[in-house]
């Protein structure tokens, strides 16, 4: 876990100094990524090598480098994003200050608990796949699968001319309202089904803290303050469920 711990201070604070040097803390985003990965590949390194934690090294690669190479293609000509430009309006002149400590660290140390599993699941005695390493790892590609499938979809429904300024309700949008948090989620909970063991159990704190984080801090409920201030969005969570087809959350119209 020290190792884990060095790799994520060293990540976090190279990205704020690039963050510094470009004055656009939007950065971080590509980092929570490359992060993961960062932390995978050391924890491997340091431990011994066996079939499950390659696969394991590899799932976390595959996830990392797919969502920082596409949050890097949709905002390298992009203005900074709109959460970071609420924070330097609340933040004035203490903007650089408040947010070291309220972006870079607190994600940092996010970013510490929800690779608990893949901290674990390297130091641990993963030495053969069994029943719950074939669950686990199948989780993991469902997730990956619809969270590619949703951030694909919403680019290319961005880079159509036709669709600007309309809000996607197709492709996974017309099932859920937020297919790539759902996605994710299972990612986490997947990768952390692979690892379990009795000694590995308590790395439940890992997907515990991204479910948690995009369902009450910096997921939905910031996506849906600023949406349902339209009556398309207000009318299309009447019809369509949060994260559940058929059970999920709906929003009653006003």
């Amino acid at each position: 876990m020290g190792t884990a711990l060095l790799t994520i201070l060293v990540t976090v604070h190279v990205t704020f100094w690039v963050a510094w040097k470009k004055d656009k803390f939007s950065v971080m985003d590509i980092t929570w990524g490359l992060g993961p990965v960062l932390v995978a590949l050391a924890c491997y390194l340091r431990n011994y090598s066996s079939g499950p934690k390659v696969l394991l090294l590899a799932m976390v690669a595959m996830w990392g480098l797919r969502l920082a190479g596409y949050i890097f293609v949709r905002s390298r000509n992009a203005p900074e994003d709109p959460r970071y430009m609420a924070y330097r309006e609340k933040w004035g002149a203490n903007y650089l200050s408040e947010g070291y400590k309220k972006v870079f660290l607190a994600q940092g140390a996010a970013m510490f608990l929800v690779t608990l599993p893949v901290q674990l699941g390297m130091s641990s005695e993963l030495e053969r796949f069994g029943v719950k390493q074939l669950l686990g790892a199948g989780l993991f590609f469902v997730g990956f699968a619809l969270e590619s499938w949703a951030d694909l979809h919403l680019y290319r429904f961005k880079q159509d001319p036709a669709m600007k300024g309309k809000l996607c309700t197709s492709g996974p949008w017309r099932f859920v309202r937020f297919p790539n948090y759902l996605g994710e989620m299972i990612i986490w909970w997947g990768l952390y089904l692979y690892i379990l063991n009795f000694w590995t159990a308590w790395a439940i704190l890992g997907p515990i803290t991204i479910t948690y984080s995009l369902f009450k801090v910096t997921g939905i409920p910031l996506i849906e303050e600023r949406y349902l201030q339209r009556p398309e969005y207000r009318e299309y969570a009447a019809r369509v469920p949060r994260l559940l087809p058929l059970f999920g959350k709906r929003i009653r119209p006003s």
